[in-house]
């Protein structure tokens, strides 16, 4: 009797610090998540600071002005050369 006595009672201690570590760890299960989360929302609304999208005719609109820079710059060249 004093056996089965002493048995619930250890099953009793045992069961109440195992159902105390649950919460425990639930919380720091949810805290560790918290800072995914946290995460996630920064890095989600991030914006770019330039627009970075060009269209294929913006793009060869740049180079044309390039090219034409450049060979404006080649005459003002050839003419102090040739001067």
């Amino acid at each position: 009797m004093k056996k089965l006595l002493l048995v619930c009672i250890g099953a009793g201690f045992c069961s109440s610090a195992a159902l105390a570590a649950d919460p425990y760890e639930a919380y720091l299960t949810q805290q560790e998540q918290r800072g995914t989360e946290i995460e996630l929302i920064r890095v989600a609304s991030e914006k770019p600071l330039v627009e970075t999208e060009e269209t294929d005719a913006e793009v060869a609109k740049i180079l044309e002005e390039a090219e034409t820079i450049e060979e404006e710059a080649n005459d003002h060249e050839d003419v102090e050369a040739s001067s």
